[in-house]
């Protein structure tokens, strides 16, 4: 794998580097004289011809390349540059007979991915304000093997051709309407598209919000779909032949790791039984599935029919603002996730009425796995956070808790801090603000919160967490709400 230099605390230019640009001062003399460089001058030239902005010679420069990978993501974030990423695209699937070079390319995979670090460092907000249909990747998760392509026949008349090798383009897309086209991505996907298949356009993470349906079909049409491992798409549309169309879309994703969807209407039996069935069967042919997140859509007693359909045990489930039943919450306790479990959140959900009963049976289940667990606006008071604490204390593998804007008092959460202190890999909690410090309206705590009140609480917490001898536990408390007008013109 070849990568460029990482721009935060540049080292000083070396030789080979002060050479390139030297050279780029003729940039015709360069692209002439290409075919008789090293190897090992070629990264050096990209670098200097891509800070430059010397289109021309990044052009030939990706025509000849002779390494089988190109990873583009800090150069971009340096030079936030259309014209060169252009110049760079112009540069695959060059005829022999176009090339300015004779020398052969062995480009594999262009990679234009921007990861974690990138983003954090200087200057990547100007990138992504030039190209705002990347998403950066949070998770560095392993490629998926490339699947096998049909070769062309050999013609006999013509004697054997060469082997087809297309060069996969790597991007993470975070497409939002009203959907408009940038000048590069809609250049990149008419050149994958008029590619014959030479050009593969491989996204790993693909982001869809608000976007018309007709868009998104164009879009997943161009796309390697066996290439995507994580999928989110809010703002769903609720015709059914889009819903046909989509889940049928969705049943050839066959690598995805990780779904989310929000907003989604689910039309569930009897008068939806089309609509649901189409869905739920692509659904279960996600083999690789290990993440779902459902929020904003109405699930109430049919989460057994989403989560049945699955082949293997998901390692993380997020079902937000969903309108559970406690019929929901005690099929997911017997079902073969909850002894896999590592991440699970309900929140938004009322889950009072569950407690005691299913709400701490699923909570005794996923025990032994659970590290991640969100139950943040759910209605919990304090009776139900001391009926459930026992089964919460047995998460010896927990490492972070969210309990926000759940009506809890003082001596609550003081009791929740000191029974939980005995979770030695438990280290962020985001507790509620306690009920003294704020008024809590329909579950979610608002504005204005008595700030004298509430340093009070915190500086008895930080005196509490001394005493158990758990400095290393992060307590913090979630930002406060703004009153909403409606509410104010009500009082």
């Amino acid at each position: 794998m070849l990568t460029f230099p990482e721009m935060s605390n540049p080292a000083p230019p070396k030789l080979l580097e002060l050479a390139a640009h030297s050279l780029l001062s003729n940039e015709a003399s360069v692209i002439l004289a290409l075919e008789e460089f090293t190897v090992d001058l070629f990264p050096p030239l990209l670098t200097a011809a891509f800070a430059g902005g010397h289109k021309k010679a990044l052009k030939a420069l990706v025509e000849a390349w002779p390494f089988p990978f190109l990873r583009l993501g800090s150069l971009i974030v340096q030079w936030p540059n259309q014209d060169s990423l252009q110049a760079v695209l112009d540069g695959l699937g060059t005829s022999p007979a176009l090339r300015a070079c004779p020398r052969r390319s062995e480009l594999r995979v262009l990679d234009l991915t921007l990861d974690f670090e990138q983003v954090q460092s200087k200057g990547a907000s100007e990138a992504l304000a030039r190209f705002p249909f990347w998403l950066p990747s949070t998770v560095k998760a392993e490629m998926p093997q490339a699947v096998a392509r049909p070769r062309p026949a050999e013609d006999t008349r013509k004697g054997p051709k060469q082997p087809w090798e297309p060069v996969e383009l790597h991007i993470d897309l975070f497409l939002r309407g009203p959907f408009k086209l940038d000048t590069f991505l809609s250049s990149l996907l008419t050149k994958v598209e008029r590619s014959r298949g030479s050009l593969r356009l491989c996204c790993r993470k693909l982001h869809i919000e608000e976007m018309p349906f007709n868009s998104l079909v164009g879009i997943l049409q161009t796309l390697e779909l066996d290439f995507i491992q994580e999928l989110e798409v809010f703002d769903w549309f609720r015709a059914l032949s889009e819903q046909s169309l989509f889940a049928t879309q969705l049943g050839r994703i066959c690598n995805l790791r990780s779904l989310k969807l929000a907003y989604y209407h689910w039309a569930f039996p009897p008068e939806g039984e089309q609509s649901s069935s189409c869905f739920l069967s692509q659904l279960s042919k996600l083999g690789h599935l290990q993440k779902l997140h459902l929020s904003y859509s109405y699930l109430s007693g049919n989460l057994h029919q989403v989560l049945r359909c699955l082949q293997a045990p998901l390692l993380a489930l997020e079902i937000r603002s969903c309108t559970l039943l406690d019929t929901d919450i005690t099929y997911l306790s017997q079902s073969l996730h909850a002894t896999c479990l590592r991440k699970l959140d309900l929140s938004g959900n009322n889950l009072s009425y569950m407690v005691p009963g299913p709400l701490e049976t699923l909570l005794a289940k996923v025990s032994g796995t659970l590290q991640h667990l969100d139950l943040n606006h759910c209605r919990l008071k304090d009776a139900h956070l001391s009926a459930i604490l026992p089964a919460l204390c047995r998460c010896s593998r927990l490492t972070s808790l969210g309990l926000s804007d759940n009506p809890v008092s003082r001596a609550g959460l003081l009791s929740l801090l000191e029974r939980t202190a005995g979770l030695a890999e438990l280290k962020r909690v985001l507790y509620p603000i306690p009920i003294e410090c704020c008024v809590y309206l329909h579950g979610l705590s608002w504005g204005p919160v008595n700030k004298g009140r509430l340093c009070q609480v915190q500086a008895e917490m930080q005196k509490l967490l001394q005493a158990v001898q758990r400095a290393d536990m992060q307590w913090s408390p979630p930002l406060p709400s703004p009153l909403p007008v409606r509410l104010v013109q009500l009082d």
